[in-house]
């Protein structure tokens, strides 16, 4: 049931994101198969992010975060109003509400290696990719949005297979920013992580971006392998 419930997720987020030849116009919806789905396990991750988990309830003594706002995207020329709580994934399981929820992260395969290995170490920010908000770890509620920082070679089959991370992301008080900073190495006073606003809630990006500056405010849950399909025209498979 739980990688049915992964593979679930992963498919409702998937949008339509700008062609990077001509950013005016968009493509479709990404047409993607899951071809695995691997629980993480790992004690040593686990305890970092309990204890990090105990340090935001001391310093909120004990009192629930603000909810996170509602979202809202423009596609094209169609402006969507969601709710957070039907676009991100709250962890039901998390009792006083620090905002935990479940997100996506994108990675060469040589990376998620070492996400696996060590944990999430934001010092690497932005390595070959760039750091458009700082020196944190960035993720999505969009798996599709993580497509473009994985790998992007063929595989013999011809098509493309990639692979995202599921994280459980302790966002604590988020700082609602609507604007770049690539000197950025913590959250702004009084918050515990960054979220980015799109352009249609007067930020600087189509999707919302969630930027964490604490390695043990992560906790990788999932790994995810699909592979894109053949009449997939999504940006990653050149349309």
């Amino acid at each position: 049931m739980e990688f049915t419930f992964v593979e679930w997720l992963f498919a409702r987020s998937l949008a339509r994101h700008r062609q990077a030849r001509d950013p005016s116009l968009w493509g479709p919806v990404p047409s993607v198969k899951v071809l695995k789905v691997q629980k993480i396990e790992s004690r040593t991750f686990l305890q970092r992010y309990m204890q990090r988990r105990g340090e935001l309830l001391e310093q909120r003594a004990g009192q629930s975060c603000e909810a996170l706002r509602d979202i809202r995207t423009m596609i094209g020329k169609s402006l969507q109003n969601r709710r957070s709580i039907e676009e991100v994934c709250h962890c039901p399981d998390s009792g006083v509400n620090l905002n935990e929820v479940l997100l996506f992260h994108g990675s060469p395969s040589a990376k998620i290696n070492g996400i696996l290995a060590n944990g999430f170490d934001p010092r690497y920010a932005g390595e070959g990719t760039g750091a458009m908000f700082g020196q944190g770890t960035y993720f999505a509620h969009n798996a599709s949005k993580c497509f473009r920082y994985g790998d992007d070679d063929a595989a013999e089959t011809g098509g493309l297979r990639q692979t995202v991370l599921l994280v459980r992301a302790l966002l604590g008080a988020p700082y609602y920013q609507d604007y770049m900073s690539p000197d950025q190495r913590m959250p702004p006073a009084n918050s515990d992580s960054v979220v980015v606003l799109t352009r249609a809630e007067g930020g600087c990006v189509d999707h919302r971006e969630y930027v964490l500056y604490e390695g043990a405010s992560c906790l990788p849950v999932y790994l995810i392998d699909f592979e894109h399909l053949p009449a997939c025209g999504c940006l990653m498979c050149g349309w």
